[in-house]
C-alpha cells in the first residue's frame, strides 16, 4: 500500500511539473509572437458569423481573443477560456479597449471554471485544444461539453494531424460521448506545417 501511495504521489508530481513547463512555456512564447496567434479570423468562422444568429458563445483554447472579438463585434455574448495567463491579460485589453460584451478567463479546457457552467452556449469554439488533449482529457472534455451546449447549439472545431493519421478517429468525438452531436458539415485542408487538418461542424441533438 505505501508503494501505491508513493507511485500515486510521483505520478500526480510529474503531471503537475508537465502542466508547470507547458504553462511556462506558453507564456514565454507570448512574450513575442507565437506562430498559432496570427490576429486573423479563420474563414470558417467569419462564415460562420455571417449565416448565424447572434447568441451566447464559448471560445475555448482563446489565445489573445482574435475570434472572440469577431464574435462579439457581430452582436455574440462571448466568454473566452485559455490557461495562458500572458494571453488571457492580452485578450482582456483589447476586449476593454473596444468596449464589448465579452469576459476572459484563466482555465483548463478539461476542468473549466465553475461560472462558465452558470450559461448553455449557441456556439462552443475549439482552434487546436481538443486535438492536443491525452484520451482522459478527451474524456473530460466531452462530460463538460454536454452541460455547456445548447439544444441545436453548435461545435465547431478544429484540428490538424501527423501525416500517418487519419484524421477522423483522433478528432471526430461522435461515438465516445453520451449524447449525440450530428456532424453536418466538415472541411478537409492543411495546416501550415503541410500536415493534415480539418474543420469539423458539430450539432447537439
Amino acid at each position: 500500500m505505501a508503494l501505491d501511495r508513493t507511485t500515486g504521489y510521483h505520478q500526480v508530481k510529474r503531471i503537475r511539473e508537465v502542466n508547470t513547463f507547458r504553462h511556462l512555456a506558453f507564456d514565454l512564447w507570448y512574450l513575442r509572437h507565437p506562430p498559432w496567434d496570427s490576429g486573423i479570423i479563420p474563414p470558417e468562422v467569419e462564415e460562420f458569423i455571417r449565416f448565424a444568429s447572434p447568441g451566447r458563445a464559448l471560445d475555448l483554447g482563446c489565445g489573445t481573443g482574435t475570434s472572440s472579438l469577431g464574435l462579439a463585434r457581430a452582436g455574440w455574448k462571448v466568454t473566452g477560456v485559455d490557461f495562458t495567463r500572458r494571453a488571457v491579460s492580452i485578450a482582456k485589453l483589447k476586449g476593454g479597449a473596444a468596449s464589448l460584451n465579452l469576459e476572459f478567463l484563466v482555465g483548463n479546457v478539461t476542468q473549466l471554471p465553475q461560472s462558465v457552467f452558470t450559461h448553455r452556449y449557441d456556439l462552443i469554439l475549439d482552434i487546436g485544444c481538443f486535438h492536443s488533449l491525452s484520451p482522459s482529457g478527451k474524456a473530460c472534455y466531452l462530460n463538460q461539453l454536454e452541460n455547456l451546449l445548447a439544444p441545436d447549439g453548435t461545435w465547431l472545431l478544429y484540428g490538424f494531424f501527423t501525416p500517418e493519421e487519419s484524421p477522423l478517429p483522433n478528432i471526430d468525438p461522435v461515438n465516445k460521448n453520451s449524447f449525440q452531436l450530428n456532424l453536418f458539415k466538415r472541411q478537409d485542408g492543411l495546416e501550415k506545417m503541410k500536415r493534415p487538418s480539418a474543420w469539423f461542424w458539430f450539432q447537439k441533438a
